[in-house]
């Protein structure tokens, strides 16, 4: 059985008018969060991650031992410690997840 936890998190601009109006600077540390991430799925820590419109946030989902390790994550990821997003977490249960090849 998987001991497996699983949280949903939301990344949230920190500023009016994100990502409408991304600073040269803000790309590049978007790029490295996207690095971060693909890195992070590679390793299934993150299930899925992507933009959400209207309103406008990142969503990810990670697959983790602890809560401990989630927030670790978050503290670490490019976006956040960089300081262009905030992050709210809550705990899940994955039920069911289509496989997407």
């Amino acid at each position: 059985m998987d001991k497996k936890q699983h949280y949903f998190v939301r990344l949230l601009g920190k500023r009016p008018g994100w990502p409408e109006d991304m600073t040269p600077e803000e790309e590049g540390i978007m790029g490295e969060h996207f690095e971060y991430l693909k890195k992070l799925v590679a390793e299934k820590r993150v299930v899925l991650a992507g933009p959400v419109w209207k309103p406008t946030f990142g969503l990810m989902i990670l697959r983790v031992d602890s809560e401990a390790e989630a927030r670790d994550i978050m503290k670490s990821e490019p976006s956040v410690s960089k300081g262009l997003h905030n992050f709210q977490m809550q705990p899940m249960i994955l039920s069911l997840l289509m496989d997407n090849p």
